[in-house]
């Protein structure tokens, strides 16, 4: 049963990666065990591939989600906390009001009030801070003044197969760039063979590969390979 997010109210922000991660391991076992919960914690020498996107470089079409029934929105902490959008993995519902407290941009794939899927990006600040994500020491990375960096795109479970990761992600491209960014960065994991080809037809560029090792809070990341460029 689909309930609506109402994670502001509930759940004060210490509490709420403790609420992310006890949801995380029930809908964990409801698909059926905790491998995917527990890889992104626990790995070693695993490859990660950092790409980046010239915005000024593609021209995007207004209707890349012509083929689907989904409208692509930017999340507001009030469409939370109004209850106004359904979840239906309820985890994905308390991190984003979590990442939109911490000032994270998010964005949503929707059909009706029922949120499809999510993808996060981080931008500077308007005071000249660059942007900042953990993820990016990990990658080797430092977005300029004009570059932001995507992370995170979640897809549900009933909806994948339906080839919405690529015009999700170009929808992402297609605001930041109206909005006069200059590059997205991102990354995906080698193994993860759906996203290696999405970055791949979207002709993101690679950069320098890094091979990490990660143990709940610990974690290492060396430079591998050098850059290969993709056509």
């Amino acid at each position: 049963m689909l309930k609506p997010v109402r994670t502001i109210r509930l759940f004060p922000s210490f509490l709420e990666g403790i609420v992310v991660t006890y949801h995380q391991v029930l809908e964990a076992f409801k698909e059926g065990g905790l491998k995917g919960l527990l890889r992104p914690r626990f790995f070693r020498n695993r490859k990660a591939t950092p790409v980046v996107m010239d915005l000024s470089s593609i021209t995007i079409p207004t209707d890349v989600l012509r083929d689907s029934n989904c409208k692509f929105i930017e999340l507001k902490l009030e469409n939370l906390v109004e209850g106004n959008l359904f979840f239906k993995s309820f985890s994905r519902g308390v991190k984003a009001s979590r990442n939109l407290k911490r000032g994270w941009r998010g964005f949503a794939l929707i059909q009706g009030d029922l949120v499809v899927g999510d993808i996060w990006c981080v931008v500077p600040f308007e005071d000249g801070i660059p942007a900042a994500h953990p993820d990016l020491a990990m990658l080797g990375i430092t977005c300029g003044a004009k570059d932001a960096y995507a992370f995170d795109m979640y897809i549900s479970p009933v909806h994948r197969g339906e080839n919405l990761a690529a015009p999700f992600q170009r929808s992402l491209q297609a605001a930041l760039k109206s909005e006069g960014w200059c590059k997205v960065y991102g990354y995906y994991w080698d193994d993860n063979l759906p996203a290696l080809w999405m970055h791949r037809v979207l002709k993101f560029k690679e950069l320098p590969k890094r091979q990490v090792s990660r143990f709940l809070f610990y974690q290492k990341a060396d430079t591998i390979i050098k850059a290969s460029h993709l056509a």
